[in-house]
């Protein structure tokens, strides 16, 4: 009995969450909008609230979709809304955001709990997994907008998402040309040595006790090495052009790899290479058919971990190593201390863009080289 009840609340309190939210933007539509204004169109708002709260009893997953949508077009109006007034949003003005917002956020945590409508189509439960994760970037771009816009706080000080992306759309080009220096001769050139140089060297020890024994604590230890610290160092050493960065990317990059490289092909199944050796493989047989195999997951997990870490070495390393005014970190680095944060955010906009398409490219060509691994099989089940 205590099961069920617990059961029946876990499957029920989010679009009752979302039935109590809707309340209290439905409180805010008849508040203090600004400072001078009373109410925020009574009919659009209030209709808009009314739905939500009554969409909110139906506990269904096809109900919890137009929820969310509703929910998240009510926030966004409000802040169109306030916008428009040009002044600092009063109580009702929060009631109405928040309302909206949470009673979104609330349905949408319907659509992550575990089935409980029989009669689901397999649609529907595409849906229920894509919705989450798809109505995040919305929520934090209202939070970002609704707390600025809310606030009146200037450019200068925290710019909004609307001044982000008119900075943006107007220094597009610049940022792009900022881009292919970042991207393309400091992060593509220093992963791709990195990379080479990082399973030569992994293959090298993987096949030699002696550099185990002795290489390799040191590889694992020089690869905790703060970049803060060798940036400058490298910097000396490469000149304060490209080339600096890119060894930056190098060294981030070479050693994840030597040691998933190693753990990879020495983690082998001792059945399998005792029957290899039975049936007189040579070593390189051995080496293409069991241990390269077995090393591919590692190397692809290196890889993607060092995607993550080379970008964030080299907008530090441009931070730290004085050079041409060319490359995002230089790009941030020189608006940041002209106070044009909408700059600095249209370029960490544009870095993480092509970050997570890099890293959606390596996730993608792990899937194809690696799908026999029993890791795909048990997400694809």
């Amino acid at each position: 009995m205590c099961d069920s009840s617990v059961w029946w609340i876990m499957n029920n309190k989010p679009i009752y969450a979302s039935t109590f939210f809707s309340i209290l933007a439905l409180i805010g539509v008849f508040g203090k909008f600004t400072p001078t204004l009373f109410g925020a169109g009574f009919v659009p708002f209030g209709f808009l609230a009314v739905i939500i709260f009554l969409l909110s009893f139906f506990d269904r997953i096809v109900t919890a979709i137009p929820l969310i949508v509703l929910g998240l077009l009510g926030c966004f109006f409000t802040i169109t809304e306030l916008t428009s007034k040009g002044e600092v949003g009063s109580w009702g003005y929060w009631l109405m955001f928040w309302g909206f917002l949470l009673s979104s956020v609330a349905a949408s945590s319907r659509t992550g709990l575990v089935e409980r409508d029989g009669d689901e189509s397999r649609i529907l439960k595409h849906i229920r997994r894509l919705i989450p994760p798809a109505i995040v970037p919305f929520v934090l771009l209202l939070l970002w907008q609704g707390a600025v816009i809310g606030n009146q706080v200037p450019k200068g000080i925290f710019p909004s998402v609307t001044d982000v992306y008119t900075q943006l759309r107007s220094s597009l080009p610049v940022l792009l040309a900022d881009s292919y220096t970042t991207f393309v001769k400091e992060v593509a050139f220093g992963f791709t040595l990195g990379f080479i140089a990082g399973f030569l060297t992994g293959v090298a020890i993987a096949l030699s006790t002696f550099l185990q024994r002795g290489f390799l604590p040191f590889a694992a230890a020089f690869g905790a090495v703060p970049i803060v610290g060798l940036a400058p160092v490298l910097g000396r050493a490469f000149g304060v052009d490209w080339e600096s960065k890119a060894a930056v990317v190098v060294i981030t990059t070479f050693f994840p790899v030597v040691l998933n490289t190693v753990q990879g092909l020495t983690s082998v199944d001792p059945m399998k290479l005792e029957l290899l050796k039975a049936y007189a493989a040579t070593p390189l047989e051995i080496f293409f058919k069991l241990r390269l195999p077995n090393a591919l997951p590692y190397i692809f997990n290196a890889l993607k971990l060092a995607s993550v870490l080379s970008v964030i070495s080299v907008i530090v390393a441009e931070f730290l190593i004085p050079g041409p005014p060319v490359g995002l970190g230089q790009r941030i680095s020189l608006s940041a201390r002209r106070g044009a944060y909408d700059v600095v955010f249209a370029a960490i906009f544009v870095s993480s863009v092509i970050s997570i398409f890099i890293y959606g490219v390596l996730s993608w060509l792990e899937r194809k080289v690696t799908g026999w691994h029993p890791s795909f099989r048990e997400n694809a089940d």
